[in-house]
């Protein structure tokens, strides 16, 4: 879902309804676009309403929260971590056959 302002959904319905009446020359339809509200026309065009402004003025979260945020995170992480170990077991790939240059132990020497 696209996040928009209001001003910037309010200049889309007004640009809309512009669009309707004077390049597809509907004025009924262009006339119910105008008719509806910035929020009804953001539902229908599936875009949430956003105020910027409001989110540097909200309240800092509290250090519990941010504690409570990091375990969470970390907890995602580590089950992200689990399933690449396994998916790592499943194609068979192991991380000690493989050194810096990629080649196995026995290619390291070239030449011989």
């Amino acid at each position: 879902m696209k996040q928009l302002t209001r001003e910037q959904v309010s200049g889309r319905k007004e640009r809309a309804e512009r669009f309707v009446r004077n390049v597809l020359g509907d004025d009924e339809r262009a006339d119910e676009i105008g008719d509806e509200s910035v929020d009804d026309y953001a539902d229908r065009r599936h875009v949430k309403i956003t105020n910027p402004a409001k989110r540097r003025n909200a309240e800092m979260p509290s250090k519990q929260d941010l504690l409570d945020r990091i375990k969470d995170l970390e907890d995602e992480n580590a089950d992200l971590n689990d399933r690449l170990d396994s998916i790592s077991d499943l194609v068979g790939y192991d991380e000690d056959d493989d050194d810096e240059d990629g080649l196995d132990d026995e290619e390291d020497e070239p030449g011989e």
